[in-house]
């Protein structure tokens, strides 16, 4: 979704070309076919003049923090004069957060009534709760004292004072790439992430991060570098004494991971999240040369609490709406009622609140040149973050961690971002045992088909609100207006079997639970029903692209069997696995792999393949 400066500067141009589109519609003085041929061209000249004007605006801060970056083959990147600079560097920032960061932590006290219905989507059948979000209520949720709040305020202002007369060294970052977790369990998965992107053609060099004492040293020395991939560590940037007086854990190795890579343009991806086709062109497009940030969307809509705003200084307005959840698009005369009563009216739909839906994190893209202080502004909300941003960004919502830091670090220094419209999708199976759903992964979009199709519906609907202005004088409210209805307009298209489907490809599937660890589920023989393997992932689009399961279990009988194959390569399955388990493992990776061989045409919706 485009911040606010963002979405001024589209409306500004759209409308332009909107005008002359709807003079030309109205005139009546064209054939469909020329009139078509119009609007591409006014399109295309649309597209061209926007990204050329929006590439010229540039945030100062910036252009401040950063100093310069190495250019692509410069032969001393990082030489030892430039890892003594950005040790001093990153120094100066983590000394900055130990100043800076507030004392104690938050209660984490709730008011009875606070989401007591559960977590609040974007989809209809939540429209009932929506009035739950409000000011009013977001304010009477997670308890949170004025002082406090001025404590968590002077404390923010003072780091970001600091952070801004800072000047990264010329050189400390160069080229893309793509960044990970690793760490027990997830060492094993990230290597399955990057398996998949190989076997999909991906070329991008892979960084993954190994946090402070998860020593990975045969993973690291002798597997990693036939993958083009290679370890990463927080000594790389942070000199050992200022290592000893941090404990980093969770979300926070993510915000770590990005600072310590190399690249300068990044994409994170969470361990579990695995991309589903080739993805070695993301960092030459449009929409990410132009925003520098790109974010997808989680399923649910925002709470974060009123007094954040407070907390950074950033001004909003409750007397204006300017967005109906994730409709920034239409006009908001055509769904706020005539009467201007807007108490009831979630506090994200006003003007300088960050947008709906709330943000899914498994998957970041990042310009460090652009968004270095995105970058550390979040590094210091994550630092913050399970004393007291977490809560006060989420308020014990779904998916309480970093989600938010990052959309939010952006938002404070007003530089540009784009979140992905096309809402996540599910996929997974129903129980066998009639208990209900099982959600498996999480879907998320190519965000480069999502941007084109949000810049259709954006002049599609300037041009219609303007023609209604001029033969009206106003836009009319609309009691009929529905924002899935509009979402679905663009953003969807019907399948053969009469279901729904996004228009944008499926690229990554973020795969929460079960993870793909091949000891936990034979521990605990999951995806098998009365002795039968069945399959968890059942989207056709996806597995079309991409058969997730079939291929990730081939990779672990490769990797992880025989014993004398796995053994001494995952320090996590060492320690799990005695060399009399191992082989059992293996016989449930072999089993599982037969079957989805054998299974894969028919969950196609082909015939049902007669060999494996």
């Amino acid at each position: 979704m485009f911040n606010r400066r963002f979405a001024k500067l589209v409306k500004l141009v759209l409308i332009t070309v909107s005008i002359v589109g709807g003079l030309y519609y109205l005139s009546g003085f064209i054939d469909g076919d020329t009139s078509a041929a119009l609007g591409n061209r006014l399109s295309q000249e649309y597209m061209d003049s926007f990204w050329k004007t929006y590439d010229s605006s540039k945030s100062s801060y910036g252009s401040s923090l950063l100093g310069g970056s190495g250019e692509k083959g410069e032969t001393d990147f990082r030489s030892p004069e430039a890892k003594l600079k950005i040790k001093d560097f990153y120094k100066t920032v983590f000394e900055h957060i130990l100043d800076y960061s507030p004392a104690g932590k938050t209660a984490r006290e709730f008011d009875d009534s606070c989401f007591d219905s559960g977590d609040i989507s974007t989809r209809p059948d939540s429209y009932k709760n929506w009035k739950k979000l409000s000011y009013h209520q977001l304010s009477h949720c997670m308890k949170i004292s004025p002082s406090e709040i001025n404590h968590l305020r002077g404390n923010h202002k003072s780091y970001v004072d600091k952070i801004n007369e800072l000047v990264l060294p010329k050189g400390s970052y160069k080229g893309e790439g793509i960044v990970t977790v690793g760490g027990g369990k997830f060492t094993l998965m990230a290597l399955t992430m990057i398996k998949a992107l190989r076997t999909l053609g991906t070329t991008l060099p892979v960084e993954v991060f190994i946090p402070p004492d998860e020593g990975e040293s045969t993973f690291c020395e002798s597997v990693l570098p036939q993958y083009n991939a290679k370890c990463i560590y927080i000594s790389d940037i942070l000199p050992d004494d200022m290592i000893q007086k941090f404990t980093f854990k969770g979300y926070q190795f993510k915000s770590l991971a990005m600072i310590t890579s190399s690249f300068e343009n990044l994409l994170l991806l969470d361990a579990d999240n695995i991309p589903v086709k080739k993805i070695d062109h993301i960092f030459e497009s449009q929409i990410f040369r132009s925003a520098g940030l790109i974010l997808w969307p989680d399923f649910w809509r925002r709470t974060t609490m009123p007094a954040y705003y407070e907390i950074a200084n950033l001004p909003y307005n409750q007397n204006k709406r300017v967005r109906n959840a994730f409709d920034d698009i239409t006009p908001p005369e055509v769904y706020t009622k005539p009467d201007g009563d807007l108490s009831e009216v979630p506090f994200h739909d006003m003007e300088g609140t960050l947008p709906d839906p709330s943000t899914e994190s498994g998957q970041l893209l990042i310009s460090k040149a652009k968004h270095l202080p995105t970058l550390l502004l979040s590094l210091y909300y994550n630092v913050n973050g399970p004393n007291w941003y977490y809560p006060i960004f989420s308020q014990r919502t779904a998916g309480e961690g970093d989600k938010e830091t990052f959309i939010s670090a952006a938002s404070f220094y007003s530089l540009s971002y784009y979140q992905v419209k096309t809402s996540v999708g599910v996929d997974g199976y129903f129980r066998h045992d009639g208990s209900g759903y099982r959600g498996v992964g999480m879907l998320q979009h190519d965000f480069i088909q999502d941007s084109k199709q949000y810049m259709e519906a954006f002049q599609y609907s300037n041009t219609k609100y303007i023609i209604q202005r001029t033969e009206k004088g106003s836009i009319s409210y609309d009691p009929s207006y529905d924002p899935n209805k509009f979402f679905d307009k663009f953003f969807s298209r019907k399948k053969p079997d009469g279901g729904d489907e996004s228009k944008a490809d499926v690229m990554f599937v973020h795969c929460n639970l079960p993870k793909f660890d091949p000891y936990v589920s034979w521990d605990t023989n999951d995806l098998v029903y009365q002795t039968k393997h069945f399959r968890s992932f059942n989207n056709k689009k996806v597995i079309a692209q991409f058969d997730i399961e079939l291929e990730n279990f081939k990779f672990f009988n490769e990797t992880l069997c025989p014993y004398e194959n796995g053994k001494g390569k995952f320090k996590y399955l060492d320690n799990k696995l005695s060399e009399e388990r191992w082989p059992q493992m293996c016989d449930y990776i072999s089993k599982r792999l037969q079957y989805l061989k054998e299974s894969h045409n028919e969950a196609l919706g082909l015939e049902k393949a007669t060999e494996a």
